[in-house]
C-alpha cells in the first residue's frame, strides 16, 4: 500500500489553498482597486473653478466691471487702478478702480502666458499687487500625469503577475517559490507539476543494474532507520550522483528509492532553476531545500545537474551570473543540512567531467554510482521486465534477442519491444511475434523500409553485389563476425544494409580490427567486379566509418606503422607527426581494400548467385548466405533456427549501409 505524505501546511480558509479561480477573482480585484485609486487621484488633482473665474453676468449684476485689457492699462499709467490681484491660475486680474470720483470693482483677462509681463507694467505704474491664493487641486497637466501614471501602475502589475506566472515564482501551481493549489499542495514537480508524494516505483521495477541497487540499498536503509546509524556515529553520504549515458534509467533509479524507504519524492530538472534574470535560480533552490527540510525525511533529485553545475572560471563570460549565483546556492544549501533532517540529494549527469569540482567534495555529492548500459544478462531481464506486461508469441526468444542487442540502453529496449507492440498491432495480431521484433529492430535502427520508393534495376543489381561483398568477406574472414541478414531494401538513407551481431567484449584484437577495414571496404571491391573502374559512390559512408576506425587505430591504440603512443587531435592537422599518421591510416585502409579484393576476385560466382537472391527475395539470413557461400553453419552449437532469427544492430551490433 503507498503512503501519499502532504508536506506542506495547506493556506486559505477550512485548509484550502486558493484556487485558479480564487486568484483570478483576486487578480480582477487588485486592477479594480488600482483604476480606483488613479480616479481617486484624478479628482482630487483636477482643478476646482476659482471664484475669480465666475462668469462675467453674473459678477456684472453684482457691480464689477468688466474691462479690456488695453483700458485696463490705460487706467493703470493714469493712476486710477487702487488695487489689483493677479490669478495666474484664471488668467485674470481684478481689484478696483476710481471712475468719477466713485470706487468700482473691476475684472479683466489677459492672454495665456502674459502674466509676467503684465505685474511688471502694474508694478511700473505703482499699483498695489497681490495676487490670489492658489487654488486646490492642480492644473490639466498634473491630472494627464495622474492618469498616465495610474495607468502605468496597473500595466506594470499586470507584466510582473505574467512574469511570476512563466517564471514559477508565484502564481504557477506546481512550481516552486510561489503559492499552491489544492491540487498540487507540494508545489514542486519536473516539468508537470506532480505532487512531492512517494512514488509507487520499487527495486523490482529496476532491471540490469544490480550494482547500483545494492549501493543505493545502503541509502534506504538509513532512510528507514536513521537513529541506528546515529547510534554508531555513521554519517551517510549526503550527495549521490547518478553517472551514465541517456537512457539508462538514472530517474527511475531515484524513484525507486523514494520508493522503497517511503519518503516524499522532490524531481526538478536542473534547467528550470535558470532564468534570465539574475537571483531567480538562486531563490529556487532556497525554496526547494526548505520545503524538502520540513518533510523531514525526503529524496531531492535533480536531473542534469551539468545544466548548474559547470566548472566555473575565473573570466566572466556575460550570461553565466544567473548560473554561477544558482550554482553557488546550491554549493551553499548542501553544506547547510541540520543534521537531525534525512534529506539526501540524488542527481544525475552524463557529463561529470564538466561538474564544478566544489560539487563533487567531501559533503557534497560523496559518492558517484556509475549507470552504464547493461551487459547481456541486464539486457535479458530488462527485455523479460517489459514482454512480461505484454501479449508475446512462443517462438520470440529473449535470450536471442539479448544477444543482438547489444549495446542498447534500457530506454532503447522500452522502445524496440514498444515498436514491436505497435507493428503487431498495425498487422491485426494479438501478440508480439519475432517478426515484428526483427523489423521493430531494423526500424530502430535505420528507419522503417521505404517500400514505396521506386529503385532502378541498375541501382538495385549494384546494392546487391555492393552488399553481397559485405557479407561474403564477413562470412570468410577468420576474425571477422559471421553477417546474419543482408538486405537491399531501402532505409533512411541507406539503399541496403549488412547486419553483423553484436558483442559485449571489452578488447579489440588489431586482427578484428583490421577485419572489420576489411569488411567494410568490401562494398568497393564487389563495385569494381561489377563495373570495373566505372564505380560508384555508395561506399562512401564504408569509407568514413574506416577511416575512423584505421584514425583511432593508429593514433589511440597504437596499432599503426607509427608505434604505441596517443596522438592528441591537433597533431594530426600540420607537420611531420600529422604526415605520419596520415600515411599510416592509409596504408591500413589500401591492406584492407586488398584483402576483400583478394577473397573476392576467385569467387566471382558465389557473388553472383547471392546477388541474384537478393534481387529475387531482397533479404536472406544466415543460413541462406551461408548455403549459397558453400561453407557449413558455424559449430556454435545453436540452433539454425536460432542463427535465422538472430538480428543487431549498431551501436553493439554492425550495420553496414550500402549504395543509396
Amino acid at each position: 500500500m503507498t503512503t501519499t505524505h502532504n508536506v506542506w501546511r495547506p493556506h486559505g480558509p477550512r485548509g484550502q489553498s486558493p484556487g485558479p479561480s480564487q486568484r483570478a477573482r483576486g487578480a480582477a480585484g487588485s486592477i479594480l482597486a488600482t483604476l480606483a485609486i488613479s480616479a481617486a487621484s484624478t479628482t482630487v488633482l483636477w482643478p476646482a473653478p476659482s471664484a475669480s473665474a465666475a462668469p462675467s453676468a453674473e459678477r456684472a449684476a453684482n457691480g464689477v466691471a468688466t474691462l479690456p485689457l488695453s483700458q485696463l492699462l490705460s487706467l493703470a499709467r493714469r493712476g486710477a487702478i487702487r488695487s489689483a490681484v493677479l490669478d495666474t491660475a484664471a488668467d485674470t486680474v481684478s481689484g478696483t478702480f476710481t471712475e468719477g470720483g466713485a470706487t468700482r470693482d473691476y475684472e479683466s483677462a489677459y492672454p495665456s502666458g502674459y502674466g509676467v509681463r503684465l505685474t511688471e507694467q502694474l508694478l511700473a505704474d505703482r499699483v498695489n499687487l497681490s495676487a490670489a491664493p492658489a487654488a486646490q487641486g492642480g492644473s490639466y497637466a498634473t491630472a494627464v500625469a495622474a492618469i498616465g501614471g495610474g495607468t502605468f501602475l496597473v500595466a506594470l502589475w499586470i507584466a510582473l503577475a505574467a512574469r511570476r506566472r512563466r517564471s514559477g515564482a508565484g502564481v504557477h501551481p506546481g512550481r516552486f517559490g510561489g503559492s499552491q493549489s489544492a491540487a498540487n499542495p507540494a508545489g514542486f514537480a519536473k516539468g508537470h507539476g506532480e505532487q512531492a508524494e512517494v512514488p509507487p516505483t520499487r527495486f523490482s521495477d529496476v532491471a540490469g543494474l544490480d550494482e547500483a541497487v545494492d549501493d543505493l540499498s545502503e541509502l534506504v536503509d538509513y532512510l528507514k532507520d536513521p537513529e541506528r546509524y546515529q547510534a554508531a556515529g555513521a554519517d551517510l553520504p549526503r550527495g549521490f550522483l547518478l553517472v551514465g549515458p541517456p537512457g539508462t534509467g538514472k530517474t527511475l533509479l531515484a524513484r525507486a528509492v523514494a520508493g522503497e524507504a517511503g519518503v516524499p519524492f522532490f524531481a526538478i530538472s536542473a534547467s528550470e532553476f535558470v532564468e534570465s534574470y539574475v537571483g531567480v535560480g538562486a531563490a529556487r533552490v532556497r525554496a526547494l531545500f526548505d520545503r524538502a527540510r520540513e518533510a523531514e525525511s525526503a529524496i531531492v533529485f535533480i536531473d542534469e545537474l551539468d545544466a548548474i553545475g559547470r566548472s566555473r572560471s575565473s573570466h566572466s563570460v556575460p550570461g553565466n551570473e544567473e548560473r554561477e549565483s544558482t550554482l553557488n546556492q546550491l554549493l551553499v544549501e548542501m553544506d547547510g543540512f541540520a543534521t537531525s533532517a534525512s534529506v539526501i540529494v540524488l542527481a544525475a549527469t552524463n557529463r561529470p567531467d564538466i561538474l564544478d569540482q566544489a560539487l563533487l567534495r567531501p559533503g557534497r555529492f560523496d559518492r558517484q554510482i556509475a549507470v552504464p548500459t547493461p551487459d547481456r544478462r541486464g539486457r535479458l531481464r530488462i527485455l523479460d521486465l517489459y514482454l512480461h506486461r505484454r501479449h508475446v508469441a512462443p517462438d520470440v526468444d529473449p535470450d536471442v534477442l539479448s544477444r543482438r542487442t547489444a549495446g542498447f540502453s534500457g530506454a532503447d529496449l522500452a522502445n524496440l519491444v514498444n515498436t514491436a507492440a505497435l507493428l503487431a498491432v498495425r498487422a491485426g495480431k494479438h501478440s508480439i511475434t519475432s517478426s515484428e521484433l526483427d523489423e521493430a529492430l531494423a526500424t530502430v535502427a535505420l528507419g522503417p523500409a521505404r517500400k514505396s520508393v521506386s529503385v532502378a534495376a541498375g541501382d538495385r543489381r549494384i546494392t546487391a553485389w555492393h552488399e553481397a561483398g559485405h557479407a561474403l568477406v564477413g562470412l570468410w574472414l577468420e576474425h571477422a563476425a559471421d553477417p546474419i541478414s543482408v538486405s537491399i531494401v531501402p532505409r533512411g538513407q541507406a539503399g541496403g544494409v549488412t547486419w553483423f551481431p553484436g558483442h559485449d567484449d571489452m578488447f579489440l584484437s588489431r586482427r578484428q580490427a583490421t577485419a572489420q577495414l576489411a569488411v567494410a571496404m568490401a562494398g568497393r571491391a564487389a563495385e569494381e567486379l561489377l563495373l570495373g573502374d566505372d564505380f560508384t559512390q555508395g561506399a562512401a559512408q564504408d569509407f568514413k566509418a574506416a577511416t575512423e576506425l584505421a584514425r583511432r587505430m593508429v593514433t589511440e591504440y597504437g596499432m599503426g606503422s607509427t608505434g604505441p603512443g596517443f596522438v592528441l587531435p591537433e597533431e594530426t592537422r600540420i607537420g611531420v607527426l600529422a604526415e605520419r599518421v596520415h600515411a599510416s591510416v592509409q596504408a591500413l585502409l589500401d591492406e584492407a581494400l586488398s584483402c576483400a579484393r583478394d577473397l573476392l576476385s576467385p569467387a566471382r560466382d558465389v557473388l553472383e548467385r547471392v546477388a541474384a537472391r537478393l534481387l529475387l527475395e531482397e533479404t536472406i539470413d544466415a543460413a541462406v548466405l551461408q548455403e549459397l557461400a558453400g561453407r557449413p553453419l558455424p559449430g556454435s552449437g545453436e540452433p539454425q533456427s536460432t542463427v535465422r532469427r538472430e538480428l543487431a544492430r549498431p551501436p553493439g551490433g554492425h550495420a553496414i549501409a550500402g549504395a543509396a
